[in-house]
């Protein structure tokens, strides 16, 4: 499948807001400026209106107020005693019946001296305003009007005023659409030249945003690769700042799994092949009739001890890849007596501890913890703790405030490096692969306790810490 990038998604998006963007300004403005331009010709209808409510000389009036503005149509009507009559001039347009009759229409039904009204004719727009004037009395009556007046009377029904003289100025909409075009074209020039800045500066916050996150995918692929030595340079305090430190955190966390992988699969075949190569010397011997320490019983001695090495030290090598899948699996948790654990570790080696004295002092304590993981970290300190004592051991078991504290001590030699005792492959002076201890402090970490190993004026002490968390009773 074609991946798109994100830019052109943006890009895409981008465009999309802007035509929409541009089609609502050029509505609204196309609105707004029709709108402005229709009032501006009802402006100028009103300024050519006079504001004298009452009148003299009507066909003065009439003569003096098309001299005004050539360009502005105007119809006259006179009502006298009731009656509309219209009063016929050089200035009327070609207007239609239907348009005469609208207009006669709306000058009886107008109460205001002066009132906008428009109308399409033929797909054209005529503007015009209707404006009311008093006339004196000397107007009487319809006989004083010209015989080329009298037959536009027309009878206003109910009308309660007398003596009024009705101009119609009228105005066309412009055939011209020039101006309007010239602002359509301007609008574009100017949206299109909004357009480019905007996408300058997109493509400018595109680059400063995806450009890291690219930087960001091709780190993530080398990695993927395992290739963990090229550091992730991303300096940013945003969110994107955040994720390549995040990202950078995994990679040194990666860096340094690996080169622990590397290191135990170095140590590993090394600690193999000691074993492996004392049993196939004393084999071959075994083959010639040859006898390395003496008699066949030795060498057969020899064989098995070292054997049972090897043995031990796969079952540690397999039981610590165990130890990396230990956190994400679901723990065995259960009530566990460390008292009662002890104890059962003490006695399954007896034979052991018989040429060294035992001191206990246990108090009955449980803690939230996996037993088969208990076990073994009891198993393997005492192990420890039988390799290098002299002559003593004591095994401590109290509550101290908020704390369950489990001590193991020796009356053996001081440790070389105490912080450095739980390393994989450390060895002390009578050590065999240098993987219990390392065991140990794994599984107390799974188990959320706390190990240490220091020295004493005499011998050495290793203690663990429960929280109070982890005490049940």
């Amino acid at each position: 499948m074609k991946r798109v990038s994100l830019n052109f998604k943006l890009v895409m998006a981008f465009i999309g807001v802007i035509i929409f963007f541009s089609i609502i300004s050029y509505t609204l403005l196309t609105e707004t400026f029709q709108k402005y331009y229709h009032e501006d010709i009802y402006r100028v209808l009103e300024d050519n209106g006079d504001r004298a409510k009452t009148i003299t000389d009507i066909e003065e009036f009439i003569r003096s107020s098309d001299e005004d503005d050539l360009s502005i149509e105007r119809i006259y009507w006179i009502k006298v005693n009731g009656l509309l009559t219209r009063k016929a001039n050089r200035f009327t347009s070609n207007l239609t019946e239907d348009v005469i009759n609208e207009i006669e229409t709306n000058i009886l039904s107008q109460r205001a001296f002066s009132r906008r009204y428009s109308t399409d004719v033929d797909g054209r727009k005529l503007f015009y305003i209707i404006t009311k004037y008093e006339a004196d009395e000397k107007i009487e009556s319809i006989e004083k009007l010209s015989l080329n007046d009298r037959w536009n009377i027309v009878i206003q029904e109910g009308a309660i005023d007398s003596n009024a003289l009705y101009r119609a100025t009228l105005r066309w909409e412009p055939i011209d659409n020039s101006l309007k075009e010239q602002l359509f074209i301007q609008l574009v020039i100017g949206l299109l030249l909004t357009m480019l800045a905007m996408l300058a500066g997109f493509f400018f916050l595109s680059s400063y945003i995806t450009r890291p996150l690219i930087l960001l995918s091709r780190s993530v692929k080398r990695i993927s690769g395992r290739k963990f030595d090229t550091p992730i340079t991303i300096n940013r305090n945003d969110e994107i700042g955040f994720l390549a430190n995040t990202v950078e955190e995994m990679r040194k966390e990666l860096l340094r799994y690996d080169e622990q992988q590397k290191l135990k699969l170095h140590s590993i075949s090394h600690e193999l092949k000691t074993p492996i190569m004392i049993i196939q010397s004393h084999v071959d011997a075994l083959k010639r009739g040859l006898y390395l320490d003496g008699t066949p019983e030795s060498s057969l001695e020899v064989i098995d001890e070292e054997s049972n090495r090897l043995q031990k030290l796969v079952s540690n090598l397999l039981y610590i890849q165990r130890l990396d899948y230990f956190d994400s699996e679901l723990k065995n948790k259960e009530k566990v007596n460390l008292k009662e654990t002890i104890e059962e570790v003490l006695d399954s080696l007896t034979i052991n501890l018989r040429d060294v004295h035992t001191e206990l002092d246990l108090n009955d304590l449980r803690i939230l913890a996996d037993y088969r993981q208990l076990k073994l970290i009891i198993e393997n300190i005492l192990s420890n703790q039988i390799r290098y004592a002299k002559s003593l051991i004591k095994i401590s078991l109290r509550k101290d405030k908020n704390k369950v504290i489990l001590e193991f001590y020796n009356d053996g030699k001081h440790l070389e490096d105490e912080k450095s005792i739980f390393n994989i492959f450390k060895k002390g002076e009578k050590g065999q692969s240098g993987l219990g201890l390392y065991i140990v402090k794994r599984l107390v970490d799974i188990n959320d306790g706390l190990i240490n190993a220091y020295n004493e004026v005499i011998g050495v002490t290793f203690r663990i810490e429960w929280s109070f968390k982890k005490i049940l009773s």
